[in-house]
């Protein structure tokens, strides 16, 4: 393992990790930008990080130690320069510097590749529409109804900015660089492999759903576990971590919305996502009736039907509004 990794779990930090997991952190943060991490090796990290939030903190920690020991970006551009000032005097020369030639013409493509950014992605979908995209590094992201995303690859980070809607990042990890979501007022960063990004107009929510994440905002760090879910506001100060439903969170992806006790005016905000016909609740005392149930989210007239034939209410239809009244 290289000694600045080994020096990275050594520093101070105002929340010590406990032993033996951040020497393990450590090690798994290694062996991930050694170049050679397989399917074997992810699912044994993986196994290793939801074995307790400690773990997690630990590679976290880890993760951001070596953020602030890679200094690469800073020297880049002076070596880069010297080295094609040494070209420019060698093609001015008619000595032959074979040796030192080679090196700084290497140095220039290597520096040269270093600092290329590659053109942003863009990807959306329309109201109702669902879209799976592979991304060049081998990640996936599902977009949900209404959704879009810009994506930029750069030869320090992967970066993901969702600029309104909600996403499911599969990150490939054979990548030593950072996966970054960019949503609302913070960044979730990734550290195991698959999380959801909702942005709301006021509020950002975050729920892994394997691995783990890291939300970043106001100066603040938070890691989250398997099956912990949080929300953060305009300022990116994260609120309180909870519990989420793993499936329910991501029933969407399959074309289901799955409800459990929730308030009708919350089940009817959230069908309405996926469909561009108005539904008004007449009487707004029936917004606060609990629904519990599974609809799919491509059909209207059958989820609205059916909520009307298991609640006291009734349905009108015109056009393309629908109007919920007591009935």
């Amino acid at each position: 393992m290289s000694p600045i990794l080994r020096r990275a779990t050594t520093l101070s930090s105002p929340d010590p990790i406990p032993e033996p997991a951040a020497p393990n952190a450590a090690d798994w943060l290694a062996r991930r930008l050694n170049g050679s991490f397989g399917a074997a090796d992810q699912r044994a990290f993986l196994d290793w990080l939801n074995a307790s939030p400690e773990n997690g903190r630990a590679y976290a920690e880890a993760e951001r130690l070596w953020e602030q020991m890679r200094v690469l970006d800073t020297v880049a551009a002076p070596q880069l320069a010297e080295a094609r000032a040494f070209m420019a005097q060698r093609r001015r020369s008619r000595r032959r510097w074979p040796v030192p030639a080679a090196a700084a013409a290497l140095l220039v493509l290597t520096l040269s590749s270093w600092s290329l950014f590659f053109s942003p992605d863009g990807y959306r979908t329309a109201v109702g529409e669902q879209r799976s995209v592979e991304l060049a590094d081998g990640s996936r992201l599902d977009l949900n109804t209404d959704s879009e995303v810009v994506v930029r690859y750069s030869p320090t980070g992967r970066v993901v900015e969702l600029k309104q809607g909600q996403a499911v990042f599969t990150v490939a990890h054979g990548d030593a660089r950072p996966f970054d979501v960019h949503a609302g007022g913070g960044i979730v960063r990734d550290i195991g492999t698959r999380f959801d990004v909702r942005l709301r107009q006021t509020t950002t929510t975050v729920a892994v759903l394997d691995g783990a994440v890291e939300v970043i905002g106001d100066g603040r760090r938070l890691a989250l576990q398997r099956g912990q879910g949080v929300s953060y506001g305009r300022d990116g100060l994260p609120g309180a971590v909870g519990e989420v439903d793993v499936e329910r969170q991501s029933a969407w992806r399959e074309g289901k919305l799955h409800f459990r006790a929730q308030p009708l005016a919350e089940v009817i905000e959230e069908v309405q996502r996926y469909h561009r016909a108005m539904i008004v609740i007449a009487d707004p005392a029936l917004g606060k009736i609990r629904v519990s149930g599974v609809f799919p989210t491509d059909d209207l007239t059958l989820t609205l039907q059916t909520i009307a034939a298991t609640l006291p209410v009734s349905l009108q239809r015109n056009g393309d509004r629908w109007s919920i009244a007591r009935r």
